[in-house]
């Protein structure tokens, strides 16, 4: 959907936002090449702008675009809003109901799990989110069909070592209702930071 309309519904907190990305269907793509393509061009616009206006105060990631989120927050040492993300590219298209498509025609192409994990390494979430700032934020589904729950709480494990247990949330949702609560959640958070620095 268009930043706008996220707004309109109530997905997006905030305000003086520095770029929105809308995913392109194509970054879950048969050809692995294609998949990591998307996460690349993504990340160059992203540095382009850090380089011109400095580095965003946080990256917000919704669903699949967690992924570029968490990657960019990794390079930059910023926070990261993750909600319903998981932890492997390669591991997601072989395993979540929503990729059924995608994995046979990649099969029918000749690729294999293999192929998507080499392309796709360097952009899992797992390998980044030991570099986001440690007041990051996490939220999975428990009960997200679209996710497997081992993907979420992968992700929620290795996040462990650097972000506080509290800002590492599990809700006894789906898919749709995390993505659908994310906005009341980031309005707290944000107030919370603000009362923080306000108190200093």
């Amino acid at each position: 959907m268009s930043f706008a309309t996220a707004r309109w519904l109530g997905l997006v907190g905030g305000r003086d936002w520095q770029a929105c990305y809308r995913l392109s269907d194509a970054m879950v793509s048969p050809d692995p090449e294609v998949c990591a393509g998307c996460i690349a061009a993504i990340e160059r616009d992203v540095f382009g702008l850090a380089a011109r206006n400095g580095p965003p105060s946080r990256l917000v990631g919704f669903s699949l675009g967690s992924v570029p989120a968490t990657l960019m927050a990794g390079r930059l040492g910023r926070p990261v809003w993750s909600f319903a993300s998981a932890d492997r590219g390669e591991l997601m298209i072989w395993s979540s109901p929503a990729a059924r498509g995608i994995r046979r025609e990649a099969e029918r192409r000749g690729y294999r799990r293999d192929d998507f994990a080499a392309a796709l390494h360097r952009y899992n979430p797992i390998h980044w989110i030991d570099r986001v700032a440690p007041d990051s934020r996490l939220v999975v589904g428990r009960f997200d069909r679209m996710v497997p729950r081992a993907r979420g709480q992968a992700l929620l494990d290795r996040a462990r070592r650097r972000i506080a247990g509290n800002h590492l949330v599990e809700l006894p949702l789906g898919h749709v209702a995390v993505l659908a609560a994310s906005g009341f959640l980031q309005r707290r958070w944000l107030r919370a930071d603000s009362s923080l620095l306000q108190d200093r």
